[in-house]
């Protein structure tokens, strides 16, 4: 997980809570050194007032899995045709992922990735979850995943997301992420904001049983899940929101040098107390 620099939490209708002059939070539900660091105010959002449900479709692959390629492409159409609605995220976990020789040297798990893989009540690759309907534990696989998304995008959803990721303009070191949060509905219990970083293009081995030769060198690994501002479960943001009310985060992430920033994204994942996805949103970069 991340270094986090500041958190400005804003809520109309929730507690506010009020940092002076000390810029750890003693909190037994965040215990983070969080900072925002961004010399400009957060930009500010209106409370939305309707919008789509969007669905978080994971993926679970790795490099040694030979069937794992065409339930990555299959992923990547239901994406395609959903207008921008459908976000995908590659996790890279299980035994399948291990590093071994050449040329399946390099370790794409991350912290992130090992602790989603061992919410699964099955551990196997390939297979999904779709918002996590179920709970966390909920496994889906590939030939449902069409019909499981068709099922969440026709829903009404309990909340809506906006944001902005905002780099810098004096420290290409830091980029700003800016999430605002209105709830359609009132949810009870722990919502939870989870910052998600995944990565396109990274270029490297593959195994796949439909392609000659089976190992594929310069594979094209999409979606691929790289870390994380929040950590896997998310950060705490309300505690039995109600209908109405609005909460904005917003965070500064020392960015990992190892990613490439132009063809990364941030995905917002909100989630509930029973660790269902409320919504989900890839923060549009702004300049």
């Amino acid at each position: 997980m991340m270094r986090l620099l500041q958190q400005t939490l804003g809520l109309l209708t929730l507690p506010c809570l009020i940092l002076a002059g000390c810029d750890v939070i003693d909190d037994p539900v965040i215990p983070l050194t969080i900072a925002y660091s961004g010399e400009a105010e957060p930009p500010s959002f209106e409370p939305a007032l309707t919008g789509p449900q969007h669905v978080l479709l994971e993926d679970f692959t790795a490099h040694q899995c030979g069937n794992c390629p065409p339930a990555g492409a299959l992923a990547e159409q239901i994406a395609a045709a959903s207008g921008g609605l459908v976000h995908v995220l590659a996790v890279h976990a299980g035994s399948l992922a291990a590093v071994t020789n050449a040329p399946f040297d390099t370790d794409w798990t991350t912290e992130e990735s090992n602790a989603y893989w061992d919410q699964l009540a099955f551990q196997v690759n390939p297979i999904g979850r779709v918002n996590r309907r179920g709970g966390p534990s909920e496994i889906a696989s590939p030939n449902s995943w069409s019909s499981l998304v068709d099922d969440e995008l026709a829903l009404t959803p309990t909340a809506l997301l906006q944001g902005a990721a905002i780099q810098d303009p004096t420290n290409t070191e830091y980029v700003h992420l800016h999430t605002h949060v209105t709830f359609a509905e009132a949810a009870a219990g722990e919502i939870r904001l989870a910052l998600l970083i995944n990565e396109n293009n990274l270029i490297a081995a593959q195994l796949d049983y439909g392609s000659d030769p089976e190992v594929i060198a310069d594979f094209e690994h999409n979606h691929m899940l790289r870390g994380s501002l929040s950590g896997a479960d998310g950060l705490v943001i309300a505690t039995d929101p109600s209908s109405g009310s609005t909460v904005q985060v917003d965070y500064t992430l020392t960015w990992n040098p190892d990613w490439v920033q132009e063809n990364s994204h941030v995905l917002a994942v909100l989630t509930g107390a029973s660790g269902e996805v409320l919504n989900c949103l890839e923060l549009p970069w702004t300049p």
